[in-house]
């Protein structure tokens, strides 16, 4: 599904602004190019695990890309 490669490096921006000095937004992009999805989860379920952190929009923007890695799990599975 293209739109989940189109809006990684937003979610990443988001990770990067939580986590500023780390590595997180890179192993954020490796894992979806990776198609690491269960990696990919773990990192978006954590940032929304304290959703007090979280600023304006960015909650929503990584509930509704979570959606979307559930739509492509159910995708890969089907074929």
């Amino acid at each position: 599904m293209q739109v989940v490669y189109e809006l990684a490096p937003v979610i990443a921006d988001i990770i990067a602004a939580r986590c500023p000095g780390t590595s997180a937004r890179d192993v954020f992009l490796r894992a979806c190019l990776g198609n690491d999805w269960p990696e990919t989860r773990a990192m978006i379920e954590g940032m929304l695990a304290e959703p007090g952190h979280l600023r304006g929009h960015q909650e929503s923007r990584l509930r509704e890309f979570l959606e979307l890695l559930e739509l492509q799990e159910g995708a890969i599975v089907r074929h």
